[in-house]
């Protein structure tokens, strides 16, 4: 990680997403996104969870705290500008499926925000990758 004098250590491609212990908006992207099925843009993220990994709004616990696991082991893949809010981080991180669906492993992709100086990681986005 590089040190920036006035933030936190910046993120790098390879290395662990910076202060993901404090990471958050996972619950709250979940519910009113990710696993919305009736979200303009968030159903089809919703269907794509539960086709690809069984996992629904009723299951939310369960991919709340994989992704919080997740985010502490798995490399930060991709960061780009996102001005003037900042940067945005990408994890891809391995979930397994739920139910019927138990035997699967996907990559689910994460987006996470550093919008301010200092500021821990926020949830944008998550879905799993086909």
């Amino acid at each position: 990680m590089r040190d920036n004098p006035d933030t936190s250590p910046t993120p790098a491609v390879g290395e662990l997403l910076p202060r993901g212990t404090e990471a958050f908006g996972v619950r709250y992207k979940l519910e009113m996104y990710s696993l919305d099925v009736a979200h303009e843009k968030g159903g089809p993220k919703a269907r794509g969870f539960k086709l690809i990994l069984g996992i629904t709004i009723e299951a939310i616990d369960y991919l709340e705290a994989q992704i919080l696991a997740r985010v502490l082991d798995t490399p930060v893949s991709t960061i780009e500008d996102n001005p003037p809010y900042g940067i945005n981080c990408v994890v891809d991180m391995p979930i397994g499926g739920i139910g019927a669906k138990a035997d699967r492993v996907a990559n689910v992709r994460t987006v996470w925000a550093f919008d301010r100086p200092g500021a821990p990681p926020r949830l944008l986005s998550a879905y799993p990758k086909p």
